[in-house]
């Protein structure tokens, strides 16, 4: 079957008109929605060196500095030598040369600063990794022309200071590795209006995020993964209109994520929530044109219907829903999901899959929704639940499927001769459930380890296992 492909369904004569009508409307459809990730996608790429918290790319992190040899201004360095006070343990020597001494009282000098060299004001403080003990100086929302504080993996504590909201020219701000506690500032949403990068992963956070949030508007990258925040996602996370990737896994939100969450969120394309305390998705997606893979593993979804706005999504490729409690039959609204093959975004490990394993669900799984599925998709992996019946035969229609999990399941019958063109298989496992008959007796399939089949499946024969009697 051709890649894409969906069962026929006839169509009388007097409709064929009308239908040909939409066929073409949803191709026009198509074409501009791939025009839009294609668009994204080469903005995203001109971002993606510099909103980073690392240091790959050394101090090439997009921050305007003009050139020039000025002293820094009194007031930057008084904030500076107060941030230093606030720091009780520097094992490595990172602050050494901080000092009020005439010999180094110029801060641009410093270890870990950048100045403006016109100005001589500070726009860079850039000291990761260095195990520095201590707090967040309040003083440090002093440094009025700051662009980038990157502070990430050093043992800070306390709370984060609201007076760092004044920074109005900061893009960049890595707090993540740390043990900073407590609430995101609700100024930030006001005063951070340059932010494009915030990053506060692995941290010690608490409290709601702020209703301000969407107040950050030119904000790209969000980073609070790892965190003890809780409460919902605040409906203004809607208004962050240059928001493509947004990461709030290993919290403890709740609640539905709210009607109209992706009214301006045109530029998304990844967006985690695992192992939350969501428990649904709006009814409606289309507004979220750019969305591509989506987390929600880990969530007491329990119904996945609560989940099925996401095949409004126009351009989604991968859905995550692995141990989200989810019962009854095989989700009906998979047969709808959208058959997109534009670019992809930034994401090079962002591939078409679908994953429903650790879940609850029951029943035999209709051939004619596997056959609905998009024919490039990756990977399917639906192992670890209590699906029975036949493996539907249409699995073989995913001509591109590298990865297909169905072990663990209470599958009967025979693996399905049609699989024998599964040539781009490198992962497939169907162990612990009750298959009999032959193994496909070509590659891949004689190339898996036995572990693939077994345990389970006693009924089973053929390379890897044992032959077939022929009686």
């Amino acid at each position: 079957m051709a890649r894409n492909s969906r069962p026929r369904i006839s169509i009388s004569k007097t409709c064929s008109g009308r239908s040909t009508d939409l066929q073409m409307l949803r191709s026009l459809l198509i074409l501009l929605l791939t025009i839009v990730i294609a668009s994204s996608t080469r903005s995203v790429s001109a971002l993606i060196d510099s909103l980073v918290c690392d240091d790959d790319y050394g101090d090439d992190d997009g921050i305007v500095v003009s050139p020039g040899s000025a002293a820094c201004a009194d007031n930057d360095r008084q904030a500076l030598l107060m941030f230093k006070a606030s720091i009780i343990s520097d094992p490595n020597n990172a602050l050494a040369d901080w000092t009020q001494l005439p010999s180094g009282r110029n801060c641009c000098a410093w270890n870990g600063v950048t100045c403006d060299g016109v100005s001589g004001r500070v726009v860079r403080l850039k000291l990761p990794n260095q195990q520095l003990k201590g707090t967040l100086s309040p003083e440090l929302g002093a440094l009025s022309e700051l662009q980038a504080l990157i502070l990430h993996n050093n043992d800070l504590s306390g709370g984060i200071p609201a007076s760092l909201a004044k920074l109005s020219s900061l893009a960049r701000l890595c707090l993540g590795g740390t043990s900073l506690s407590g609430s995101i500032p609700e100024a930030f949403g006001r005063g951070l209006t340059s932010l494009q990068l915030l990053d506060i992963s692995d941290s010690s956070l608490s409290g709601s995020l702020p209703a301000s949030l969407g107040g950050m508007s030119r904000l790209g990258r969000l980073y609070l993964k790892n965190n003890h925040i809780t409460g919902t996602l605040p409906p203004s996370f809607g208004r962050l209109s240059n928001l493509y990737d947004a990461t709030f896994s290993n919290n403890k939100l709740s609640g539905r994520i709210p009607e109209g969450i992706c009214s301006n969120l045109t530029t998304l394309i990844s967006l985690s929530l695992d192992n939350n305390q969501i428990t649904g998705l709006p009814t409606d997606l289309h507004n979220c044109v750019t969305l591509q893979y989506l987390s929600l593993s880990g969530n007491p979804l329990q119904s996945a219907d609560s989940v099925a706005g996401i095949v409004t999504a126009p351009m989604i490729m991968e859905i995550d829903l692995s141990n989200c409690g989810l019962t009854g039959n095989f989700p009906s609204w998979i047969e709808k999901l959208p058959h997109y093959e534009g670019p992809r975004g930034f994401d090079d490990d962002l591939w078409p899959s679908i994953t429903l394993s650790d879940n609850k669900l029951s029943g035999e799984i209709p051939a004619m929704a596997i056959a609905a599925l998009p024919g490039y998709m990756r990977t399917v992996a639906l192992d670890k639940n209590r699906f029975s019946g036949p493996i539907p035969p249409t699995f073989a229609n995913i001509s591109s499927l590298w990865g297909l999990a169905l072990q663990e399941n209470q599958f009967s019958g025979v693996i399905p001769s049609a699989f024998e063109q599964m040539t781009s298989l490198t992962y497939f496992n169907v162990s612990y459930n009750n298959l009999s008959g032959s193994i496909p007796q070509d590659a891949p399939f004689t190339n898996f380890s036995i572990s693939a089949y077994q345990p389970g499946n006693l009924g089973l024969c053929g390379l890897p296992l044992a032959p077939c009697n022929e009686g």
